[in-house]
């Protein structure tokens, strides 16, 4: 399933249903086993332990200061923060409040909490030589205690759990009352502290604020610094110098204006009638209008009259002298401009210079009045700390009448008449689900370091084959498989657990002809397959001597090879069979007869092929046997001699198809001789049982005559965990019989 999971995942797809429902179908009896061992633990533990019984008393935490006074800088008093409130909250698992709870109850003389040392710590302490350790009775004591804080609220729920119901419901209580009296001792010891720190500190500022008053007053009188207004009597002259400086400097500008304007009318050579105090002058208004009058004159009289004509002189001499007027006006005008500056910056200078003498008169007082605020800054502070300080006394010396606090209890605890622990149904509920979990996850670890062969991409991923044939269970052997593959992760894969698994159901005559004998069958199918593969996987060049070999003993090669014979010699075709597993012969038909010629007789030239070679009745299969009851150790040298090679030579001259089974690759060195006098060979692995390394080495070894190892035949397919496999090949189970 792992190799599964990892080959059919895909980005959109990361989760398949069928994939877990195959998962748990594999593992559902290592997980409902888990999950039962756990469960019945739970419930056994739930069963034998002592019941506990738990009492709740609720208390409401006021975390505003009263509205008498504001004590909060020094009282025990809370504010709205958080963590204020949480601070409040560890004071009740506090070892003061234990000790108060300790004396009130007289717990140091009670049974339940003596300390008892277990005897892991008895048997620790003779090691070290050292006394046990132990918890001090306060920390026990608290052990019961839980504090809740209940959402969006500042009650606190106070659950004690005892032995006894009456001794959970005394201390639950017992709790919320000594929490309440330290809070109210703590409260008194700070109001006590802090009225006499205030009332010394209070002394002490008296006099620091007569002193520092005293100080400002003497300076005053010796720099003569009078306050007239909220300042000096200089500061507020220089204030009014300010002002008429800034007014003067203004008429100033405006008059140097009207100077610069008329300079630039007579730089361009234009006439100073042009700028702006000319054409608002009413006089030049007027004179300008009279010599319009007299211009019109004079140019109708020049018409009626000759030049030389007196009418004609008067009224030129009249407009010459209008114009000199109006040359006058502007010249006046002009005079009056340059005149206004003269005056503004005389004024504006007048008044600079005042400035300045009160400045220089004022300098040393600036520099005194810098000092003096300084003192008077320091007097006013002292002052403000001063009346601080006195209005907290009397705050304190008011909270100090006062003989509760704000916080209280809400409800106190009764006694419980059920015990809390152990909840025996929870602890069902939680065993069941625990017991899932540690199933699940021991499943998951052994799919996860399981690497047994199952699919075609398994064999084709990892091994680089491809698959031949799945040959499936034979009926008979399938429930003792199937509860082998269940209990695969418990049994050990050894040599010769497999070789026993094989020497009691391989020798059995109807294994061998099965898919013969059963043509109709799913065993048969995969034969077929297989046969088929083998027969066109070489069209140019056609296999005529077959190996048939495994990675470790067990996996069924035998079985395969033998059936693969019978198959292919029912069909027609002219078979040898030989067994080449000298090592531990299995496939002759009398096992335990010594006189038997078999293939090391022929290869060691006592007999001839024909003498060693049987025949069965009735069908083309020739097989030629083992030596039975030898002890031989050189099969490996007989395997590879020349002798064998012009056996295989002349049998695939005389035979349609040599089979040969051989010995395990990994634990013998036969098949890997045999390999390089054959024309292919063919690799037989356990269907979810031979892990994948296996015969990846297997493969390797075989592979030093590259092209000859064809594919890969997983046997033992379990056809009923295959339905419910959709990357299996299960479709058409209907069909075989």
């Amino acid at each position: 399933m792992q190799n599964s999971l990892a080959s059919n995942a895909t980005p959109e797809d990361t989760i398949n249903l069928r994939l877990v429902f195959q998962f748990l179908r594999n593992y559902w009896l290592v997980i409902l086993s888990v999950t039962g061992i756990v469960t019945i633990l739970g419930v056994t533990y739930s069963m034998v332990t002592s019941p506990k019984y738990t009492a709740v008393t609720s208390v409401y935490i006021e975390t505003r200061a009263a509205n008498v006074v504001d004590v909060k800088a020094i009282l025990s008093g809370f504010g709205s923060d958080d963590k204020l409130l949480k601070s409040q909250i560890e004071i009740f698992s506090s070892n003061a409040v234990a000790k108060r709870v300790i004396n009130e109850h007289d717990l140091e003389n009670s049974s339940e909490f003596q300390l008892t040392p277990s005897y892991l710590s008895e048997v620790f302490a003779k090691i070290t030589g050292e006394p046990p350790a132990s918890a001090s009775l306060e920390q026990r004591v608290l052990n019961g205690l839980n504090v809740t804080l209940n959402r969006n609220t500042t009650v606190v729920d106070l659950s004690y759990q005892a032995n006894s119901p009456e001794m959970a419901a005394n201390l639950a209580n017992g709790f919320a009352d000594a929490y309440l009296a330290d809070r109210l001792a703590t409260k008194y010891d700070a109001i006590r502290e802090a009225s006499e720190w205030l009332s010394v500190r209070l002394s002490e500022l008296g006099v620091k604020v007569r002193s520092s008053e005293q100080a400002v007053e003497q300076f005053r009188s010796e720099f003569n610094l009078q306050v007239a207004g909220g300042g000096t009597i200089n500061e507020r002259q220089i204030a009014t110098l300010n002002q008429q400086l800034v007014f003067a400097q203004t008429k100033t500008a405006e008059a140097q204006a009207r100077v610069d304007q008329i300079e630039k009318v007579r730089v361009r050579g234009g006439s100073t009638s042009s700028f702006a105090d000319a054409a608002q002058s009413a006089v030049i208004t007027q004179l300008r209008a009279k010599a319009s009058e007299v211009e019109r004159k004079e140019a109708a009289l020049t018409v009626k009259y000759s030049h030389k004509h007196p009418a004609v002189v008067s009224v030129r001499s009249q407009l010459i002298d209008l114009r000199q007027q109006i040359e006058k006006e502007l010249q006046r005008i002009v005079d009056t401009a340059q005149n206004e500056l003269a005056v503004a910056e005389r004024r504006e200078t007048s008044i600079f210079d005042s400035l300045e003498k009160l400045r220089d008169v004022t300098s040393t007082e600036n520099h005194a009045q810098v000092y003096l605020r300084e003192l008077v800054r320091e007097a006013a502070a002292n002052r403000t700390l001063y009346e601080s300080f006195l209005a907290r006394l009397k705050e304190t010396q008011e909270f100090e009448k006062m003989d509760s606090v704000s916080s209280r209890v809400l409800s106190r605890a009764e006694i419980p008449s059920l015990a809390s622990f152990p909840n025996k149904r929870l602890f069902l509920v939680v065993s069941l689900v625990l017991g899932l979990i540690i199933g699940t996850l021991l499943a998951l670890i052994i799919e996860l370091f399981d690497s047994t062969l199952k699919t075609k991409e398994d064999v084709e991923s990892r091994i680089g084959l491809p698959l031949f044939s799945q040959v499936p269970l034979i009926d008979h052997y399938a429930i003792k498989s199937r509860m082998t593959s269940i209990f695969g992760f418990l049994m050990a894969k050894s040599p010769r657990t497999q070789r026993n698994y094989k020497s009691s159901h391989a020798l059995n005559k109807g294994i061998f002809k099965f898919a013969s004998a059963n043509p109709l069958s799913h065993y048969a199918e995969s034969i077929r397959e297989l046969r088929s593969r083998v027969k066109f996987s070489r069209l140019d060049n056609p296999i005529k001597t077959l190996l048939i070999t495994s990675a470790i003993p067990g996996e069924g090669k035998s079985t395969i090879s033998r059936n693969l014979a019978h198959y292919t010699a029912k069909a027609g075709e002219r078979v040898l069979f030989i067994d080449a597993d000298m090592r531990r012969q299995i496939s002759a038909d009398a096992p335990g007869d010594p006189k038997e010629k078999s293939l090391a007789d022929v290869l060691t030239g006592k007999v001839t092929f024909a003498e060693a070679t049987k025949h069965e009745e009735g069908s083309n299969l020739y097989y030629l046997p083992a030596p039975s009851h030898r002890e031989l150790w050189e099969t490996a040298e007989l395997l590879s001699s020349k002798a064998m090679k012009t056996l295989l030579d002349g049998a695939s001259k005389s035979f349609d198809l040599v089979i040969i089974d051989s010995p395990p690759t990994l634990p013998l060195i036969d098949s890997r001789v045999l390999s390089h006098v054959v024309d292919a060979t063919v690799l037989v692995a356990s269907w979810n049982h031979t892990d994948g390394g296996l015969v990846e080495q297997a493969k390797d070894l075989l592979d030093q005559t590259p092209g000859k190892t064809l594919g890969v035949i997983l046997n033992n397919f379990d056809v009923s965990k295959a339905k419910l496999n959709k990357h299996q090949a299960s479709y058409g189970y209907g069909y075989y019989k």
